[in-house]
């Protein structure tokens, strides 16, 4: 490719890297967060508050590591020198915003405390000490997600720096070895806190609640299960802006079928764990272990235990398992569709039944209004994001593009 050639091309990246339909985005986002903020309210107000604020947790637990993850994703890139997803990587690394919003979002659980953590107490306990103090509680938990979205936007304005500069100046900016190695060791760092830090995060908002229910392999579960749940949402996202933003010429089929790869590998890993979990407990074969898994896939909970493993596993696997329903964006926006929403399904399996006191399932309109206030502060985090910073960066799309050449 020649040099001339190689110019044109990032002018043209430059010039696209401002084409996002963020007002589009935005006022979708606006939308949704209205109708999901007027749902919940009149879920509090008219007899439900118990199962809004149920919904807002589930909510909580599956966006904000599924926000975190797509930051994490575009880590790994630069960590395992993925030149392939050079095009797309903006758009993952976009969702930095969330995380921010996430700060504000997790003290509403403070708020709606007595409905979810009923076992949290002012004063230290002799058998627990002030592990479960709800002061140290929401402080702790707190610190891990600024900590978190610090390390990231730490890491995405450093990749973001010289992108801002090419798109002023209007010529081509390149970093070198060293820059590249700070970017390395920022993703490094990140991706280490969020092992250990969505690990405490999981083990918290989630296990305690059933507090009998241990599980050493949870943590890992939770937070692979939120890097399936990103890929899945990078699909779904990547590929609608690709005819939004004119990018058909330049998001090729290989790229998507590198993309659906990654899905499906992590779809079979998702059950690889699952399986892992579920049989050490089993054989087990103690109470307060077994009980968790039973309560959910017996009796009423029975048929959404069931949902879970065909949506995130099943459908999935057999959709992906061939190349042509990877490389066609129809096909696999649809299957990415139906494991997202399977995840979301488990979050709502692995909480809900630990804390409504023996009330069997039920999706209605506090579950569904909470949904889409989360979705829709996802979509005007990603949207603020995308309004002031390049989506697409020419450096990194060119280098992808050099190399399909």
């Amino acid at each position: 490719m020649t040099t001339t050639t190689t110019a044109a091309s990032r002018a043209q990246l430059a010039e696209k890297a401002r084409k996002a339909p963020v007002r589009t985005i935005a006022l979708a986002g606006a939308a949704a967060a209205i109708v999901g903020a007027l749902a919940f309210v009149w879920s509090l107000s008219g007899g439900n508050a118990a199962r809004a604020w149920q919904s807002y947790h589930f909510n909580f637990v599956h966006w904000i590591v599924i926000s975190q993850a797509l930051v994490i994703f575009a880590g790994s890139q630069k960590l395992a020198k993925g030149h392939w997803s050079g095009l797309i990587i903006r758009f993952a690394e976009a969702a930095v915003a969330f995380l921010f919003v996430g700060l504000v979002l997790f003290l509403g659980l403070f708020v709606g405390r007595e409905y979810l953590f009923g076992w949290l107490h002012d004063t230290p306990r002799p058998d627990l000490g002030s592990w479960f103090t709800t002061k140290f509680f929401f402080v702790r938990n707190e610190l891990i997600l600024a900590i978190l979205a610090v390390l990231s936007w730490r890491f995405v304005k450093r990749d973001l720096a010289p992108d801002i500069q090419e798109l002023a100046e209007r010529r081509p900016v390149e970093i070198d070895a060293e820059e590249k190695g700070r970017i390395s060791r920022d993703a490094a760092i990140m991706t280490i806190a969020y092992a250990f830090g969505y690990t405490m995060l999981a083990f918290d908002l989630v296990t305690s609640l059933h507090h009998r229910w241990m599980s050493n392999l949870y943590g890992a579960f939770y937070f692979m299960g939120g890097f399936l749940g990103a890929l899945g949402t990078l699909a779904v996202v990547s590929l609608l802006l690709r005819r939004a933003m004119g990018l058909e010429q330049l998001y090729s089929g290989r790229q998507i079928h590198d993309l659906g790869k990654l899905v499906f590998g992590f779809t079979v890993f998702w059950a690889y764990l699952l399986w892992a979990q579920f049989l050490v407990i089993w054989y087990g074969n103690m109470p307060e272990e077994t009980y968790f898994i039973w309560y959910r896939l017996w009796g009423a909970w029975r048929p959404f235990g069931a949902a879970v493993f065909i949506l995130v596993f099943v459908v999935p696997f057999l959709g992906l398992l061939g190349v042509k329903p990877k490389r066609y964006p129809p096909t696999f926006i649809g299957f990415a569709l139906v494991s997202v929403t399977g995840l979301w399904l488990e979050r709502y399996l692995e909480i809900v039944p630990s804390i409504n006191g023996g009330v069997g399932p039920a999706i209605g309109v506090p579950e569904i209004g909470t949904t889409l206030l989360f979705l829709g502060l996802f979509l005007l985090s990603w949207a603020w994001f995308a309004s002031r910073y390049p989506i697409i960066s020419p450096r990194l799309a060119a280098d992808t593009l050099s190399r399909e050449h």
